[in-house]
Formats: structure tokens, C-alpha cells, sequence
């Protein structure tokens, strides 16, 4: 900025004094001119910078006035990004809860079907035990029932063979129980079936053997040829007297004298006795069936004939041999078998009372 002195415009060249006209007296100069130029310039300065301050200040406020309405338009979307989280999570919440009860409604549904499934599984466990129980109850009479058979036969004959026959087919029985419990009595029956099988039935079958043959050779003994002579050619006194006494013998010969076959007849009977002594081990009536068996063919065939001597040696022989020992007695295991089937339908019994509501 110029000065006033400056601002004074220049005066034309001078002419000649005499042409000059006087000039009036220059004026005098404030001394506070300079210093209100500097108050003035000081003034503008400040003015000028309050201006500029302005101005920034206003550029400033208006970008203060736009980041706040940006900032508060972020704020606005915050808060609805914030409700929208808020409604979201109300919404899991809500789907949680409903979840839950899904999941509590689906856990009740397990668990009926559970109850239901178990229930289920109770009834076909009983049916197959009842099945079970029947199947097994019927092998279990018959092996029952096998064996007293086996037992009764084999205590009246002593027929070991047939015992042992009926003692597998009980074992073939109880093979087919589906109940551990019984196992322990084909154990048994085993030890008994070993016996029978170790028992020696060869000379007990051989001696019932040898008699029945002595018992169908009995017609063929031949009677003494002096009786059998003086039956055919009686004499003249024994002729006239025998219109009006007749004289016979109360023993075994006067029997074979009037009957043959009669006196057969009872020495087959002795021979069946002896059979039967055979079958029960019974030493003395088997000797006892010999002994008569031997009288009568002595004193009712003649002693001389082959046959006959053959049939006393068969005595004879048969005689010296004993019976066989009494064998073992059958029972244990039909015994074994009773009492656990006793115990079993024992404790069945007790597990249905306790699991009846």
C-alpha cells in the first residue's frame, strides 16, 4: 500500500520564473498521519485475517456440519444395523426356543418309543420263552418218560441192551433242550449209559439162549425102552387085574409112565424158571430150576441117548456157571432230571411274581 506522499501526483515541468505564478504555501503535515496509516493498514491486517479466520472458520464449520451429518447418518445406520442385529437375535432366540421344544417334544417321542420298544421287546422275549419253555418241556417229558421206562424195564428184565437204547434216545432228548440249566444231567446220564454199555451181557445171553433150545428139544428125548416096552406088551395078570385095579406111582416116572407130554410140559416150566433166574441174577433160583429140570429128565428119559445126554450136559454146564453179579441201578438221572425241573419251575415261578406289576 502507497503512502499519501507517494499518491501525489507529479507536477508538470517547471516553466520559467517569470511565467510562474506564485505558488500558494504548502500545507504542514500532520505528525499522526503515518501513524494512522499504520492503524489503518493494522486495521485492514486484522480485518483481513478476521475475514480469513472466517472463512476458515466457516469451511471448517461446514465440513464439521457434513462429518457430522456423516457421522450421524453412520450413527442412524449403526443403530438400525443395531435393531436389525437386536430383531435378528430375537428371532435365533425365538427359533432356539422353538428348537428346544422341538428338540423336548422329539426327546418325550424317543422316549415313549423307547418305553414302547422295550414293552415290545418284553412281549416277544416272553413268547419266545414261553415257546422255548414249551419245547423244552415236551423233550423234557420225554426224556422223563424214557427213562423210567428204562429204569422199570431194566430193574423187572435186566435187559441192559434195551436200557441203553432208551437211555440215548434220552440223551438225544435233552440234546435238544435249549436251557443250559439241564445240562449237567446229560452228564449223568452219560455215566450211567458208560455202565450199561461196560455191563457184559454175552454169557447172560448165552445161557437164555442155550435153554431155550433145551426147552424146544424136549420132544425129541427119547423115553426108557423098558417102560416103553412093558407098555406095549403087559402080561396076562397085569391084563386081568387091570379090569379091576390099576396101580400107578405118585413120582415123576409114574407121570411120564401115564403122560409124556405132560411131564414135558413141566420140565419146560422148570426151564423157564431157570430162564427167568437168569434174567434177575437170582443164583439160587436159577440152581434151584436146574436141579428139577435135571431130575425129571433123569427119571423120565433114557439116560442113554445122545440127546438126552446132551441135555443133561447142557444142565450140567448152566449148573456150574453162577449168575452173572447184580448190575448197577439205574435212577440218577431220572432222579437229577425231577429235582431240576422241580428247582426250575421253582424259580420261574418266582421271577414272574417279582416282575408282575
Amino acid at each position: 500500500m502507497d503512502t499519501p506522499a507517494s499518491a501525489t501526483p507529479a507536477l508538470p515541468p517547471s516553466e520559467p520564473a517569470a511565467t510562474v505564478p506564485a505558488t500558494p504555501p504548502k500545507p504542514r503535515r500532520s505528525p499522526l498521519a503515518p501513524l494512522a496509516l499504520v492503524v489503518a493498514l493494522a486495521a485492514a491486517g486484522v480485518g483481513g485475517f478476521a475475514w480469513w479466520q472466517s472463512a476458515n472458520l466457516a469451511r471448517s464449520g461446514g465440513d464439521a456440519a457434513h462429518q457430522v451429518e456423516l457421522l450421524r447418518t453412520e450413527l442412524d445406520g449403526l443403530r438400525r444395523g443395531a435393531d436389525l442385529d437386536r430383531r435378528d437375535r430375537e428371532q435365533l432366540r425365538q427359533r432356539l426356543g422353538d428348537a428346544e421344544n422341538v428338540n423336548k417334544s422329539l426327546r418325550e417321542e424317543v422316549l415313549g418309543v423307547t418305553e414302547r420298544a422295550r414293552v415290545l421287546e418284553d412281549a416277544i422275549a416272553n413268547l419266545a420263552d414261553k415257546r422255548l419253555s414249551g419245547h423244552d418241556a415236551l423233550l423234557l417229558n420225554e426224556a422223563e418218560l424214557v427213562l423210567l421206562l428204562a429204569k422199570e424195564r431194566f430193574e423187572l428184565f435186566n435187559d441192559a441192551a434195551a436200557a441203553e437204547r432208551a437211555y440215548r434216545l434220552a440223551d438225544t432228548a435233552l440234546a435238544a433242550v435249549e436251557d443250559p440249566a439241564f445240562a449237567t444231567v446229560r452228564e449223568t446220564l452219560g455215566v450211567e449209559l458208560r455202565e450199561l454199555a461196560a455191563l457184559k451181557q454175552a454169557p447172560q445171553g448165552a445161557g437164555v439162549a442155550e435153554l431155550a433150545k433145551l426147552r424146544d428139544s424136549l420132544a425129541t428125548l427119547e423115553a426108557p425102552q423098558g417102560a416103553a416096552a412093558a407098555a406095549q406088551n403087559p402080561s396076562r395078570l397085569s391084563r386081568v387085574l387091570g379090569q379091576f385095579v390099576r396101580i400107578s406111582h405118585a413120582g415123576e416116572a409114574g407121570v411120564a409112565a401115564r403122560d409124556p407130554v405132560l411131564l414135558r410140559g413141566l420140565i419146560g416150566l422148570d426151564l423157564r424158571a431157570a430162564e427167568l433166574a437168569l434174567l434177575e441174577r437170582n443164583d439160587a433160583a436159577l440152581h434151584a430150576a436146574l436141579a428139577r429140570a435135571r431130575t425129571q429128565i433123569e427119571s423120565a428119559f433114557d439116560r442113554d441117548a445122545t440127546n438126552v445126554r446132551a441135555a443133561l450136559a447142557t444142565l450140567d454146564r448152566l449148573g456150574a456157571t453162577a449168575a452173572p453179579p447184580t448190575p448197577i441201578e439205574l435212577g440218577a438221572t431220572l432222579k437229577e432230571l425231577r429235582n431240576l425241573r422241580s428247582t426250575h419251575t421253582l424259580s420261574t415261578g418266582a421271577a414272574s411274581d417279582g416282575a408282575a406289576p
